[in-house]
């Protein structure tokens, strides 16, 4: 008489469960090196729209010929016509925003920019978020770049 032989298809249940423990912790591993590298990005992409107001600050003043008035707004980066207080751009960094950083203006009332491009004083924009930084400057002069 034959002893009878089960056909052993599959895994395991023990087989099953060690894998899949073994992948959450690879994706537990992984997902929170993705998630700094998402934040950096984000801020990274925040302050190259802080630079990019700057220096269209400065082409605004020389070609309107009026002062035009960099400030900020609560989560909120305006160039502004001096004279007239109109708002002529504005970038929204707040939460929900695909650039939610936060900014601080060093001098913290913004600076104006003469039609001649040059301004009042220099203006530091520190752009933080969750524990990575950048600093992006403007000199009197004109000259805009990430510190």
């Amino acid at each position: 008489m034959r002893a009878w032989r089960a056909n052993r298809v599959g895994f395991t249940l023990i087989e099953a469960l060690t894998v899949v423990v073994i992948l959450g912790i690879l994706v537990t591993i992984s997902g929170a090196s993705v998630s700094r590298q998402l934040t950096r990005d984000r801020v990274d992409r925040a302050a190259a729209a802080v630079e990019g107001m700057l220096v269209e600050a400065t082409q605004l003043a020389v070609r309107r010929r009026v002062p035009i008035r960099i400030r900020r707004s609560g989560r909120v980066l305006e160039i502004v016509e001096r004279g007239t207080g109109t708002v002529v751009r504005s970038r929204g960094f707040g939460a929900g925003s695909d650039l939610d950083a936060t900014l601080t203006l060093s001098p913290s009332g913004g600076v104006t920019i003469f039609p001649t491009g040059r301004a009042d004083t220099v203006l530091t924009v520190t752009v933080e978020g969750e524990g990575t930084r950048f600093v992006v400057g403007r000199s009197a002069t004109g000259i805009v770049r990430r510190q």
